[in-house]
């Protein structure tokens, strides 16, 4: 609830727009000489969108060294090496290009570069971020994690088998470039996955307690995009406009949740995704219906302003039945039994769930109250 002060905190540039990604090589050109190019292990190659990067450096006399090792689910042990490449080759810049795994992984590279300390020890609060790292440029390929304009990295440490974030200002991109035309190439599932995504960061921000004016006019516009062009996107692949509205769904949520914070969706979710390997946004999808009849009775109002950019009459209720539509429309699985987690496994996941995800969470969680939101969700 907005209590009447606020901050908030960006990119310092964010570039968006159809072919922006053609602009790659003369902004990176300001901010160095040799880039560590950071992206998944598949995707970028065979889409040609890693090679016409390379291109565009090129030709601005940007040299780069390649890290391809991003995993779907990035961990800290990835990290750490990236940041021994970039050392070892002298890289005074970062670019990510791909989806949230290989944004948040890059901005960690860049970042710890110049702060001492492995990944996961910065993850577990026994480091911290003291100085700015290299720059660090976000292309992202996907629309849904928003995490070209965010100041964490969610990582995984596979010692620990805990997914959480490191969280600095000081790990801000310097340059986001958004180009809807990169989108162009992700799959159905893919596209399905990381628009539920984001609109479950759009409505847990909307509803957040840290909420404010800004980040709730940004919210409830994107919204309307994610809800509306969302199923074309994933139904015909091709559609430029729909890709383009989802994609400016997508960057308006990112620099909402970026200043609101999120909800208990996301505070169950990287618990799930840490021990089931489940997807990041199906699971997110999987989960918000539940957590919004949690939050119902404390956040009537905003529910029927989200059902009302829905294309809904302005019910609470309603919104709900309009994000249950839309799975159906997406064809996604409806409950984490999908997946093999059984009910015996959910005090695990509960114990694990935290961070400012439930600090925010509009209606306040005891640890039953989470074991019962993820009964429901099986």
């Amino acid at each position: 609830m907005f209590s009447g002060m606020f901050e908030l905190r960006y990119p310092s540039r964010l570039i968006f727009g159809n072919g922006c990604f053609d602009r790659l090589g003369e902004v990176a050109a300001e901010f160095g000489r040799k880039a560590l190019l950071v992206t998944g292990r598949r995707a970028m190659r065979e889409s040609g969108t890693l090679d016409k990067a390379l291109k565009l450096l090129r030709e601005s006399n940007v040299k780069t060294a390649i890290f391809d090792k991003v995993e779907p689910e990035p961990s800290t042990d990835t990290v750490d090496e990236g940041v021994r490449i970039a050392k070892e080759q002298g890289c005074d810049l970062v670019v990510g290009i791909g989806g949230g795994s290989a944004m948040d992984a890059a901005k960690a590279i860049a970042c710890l570069v110049r702060n001492e300390g492995s990944a996961s020890e910065h993850q577990r609060g026994i480091r911290r971020i003291e100085r700015e790292g290299l720059p660090f440029i976000a292309v992202p390929t996907t629309a849904g994690t928003g995490a070209e304009v965010t100041k964490n990295a969610v990582l995984i440490d596979k010692s620990r088998n805990v997914k959480a974030s490191i969280r600095s200002p000081l790990m801000l991109a310097k340059v986001a470039l958004v180009d809807p035309l990169l989108t162009l190439s992700a799959p159905p599932r893919v596209t399905a996955g990381s628009g539920m995504d984001a609109l479950t960061q759009a409505i847990e921000s909307y509803v957040s307690l840290a909420s404010n004016p800004i980040s709730d006019a940004l919210a409830i516009r994107a919204i309307s995009y994610i809800y509306d062009f969302l199923p074309r996107a994933f139904e015909s692949g091709d559609d430029v406009e729909a890709r383009e509205k989802v994609m400016l769904g997508s960057f308006m949520t990112g620099l909402s949740f970026a200043n609101a914070s999120l909800g208990a969706v996301h505070g169950l979710a990287h618990p799930i995704g840490a021990h089931f390997g489940v997807p990041h946004g199906i699971a997110c999808a999987i989960l918000l219906p539940h957590v919004m009849r949690f939050n119902l009775d404390v956040r009537r109002e905003k529910y029927a302003e989200i059902a009302a950019a829905m294309g809904a009459e302005p019910d609470p209720e309603t919104s709900i039945e309009k994000v249950e539509e839309l799975m159906a429309r997406l064809d996604l699985p409806r409950g984490l039994s999908h997946f093999g987690v059984k009910e015996e496994e959910l005090e695990k996941v509960a114990g694990d769930a935290g961070g400012s995800s439930l600090n925010n969470n509009p209606n306040p969680t005891t640890k039953e109250d989470l074991i019962e939101i993820l009964r429901n969700a099986l």
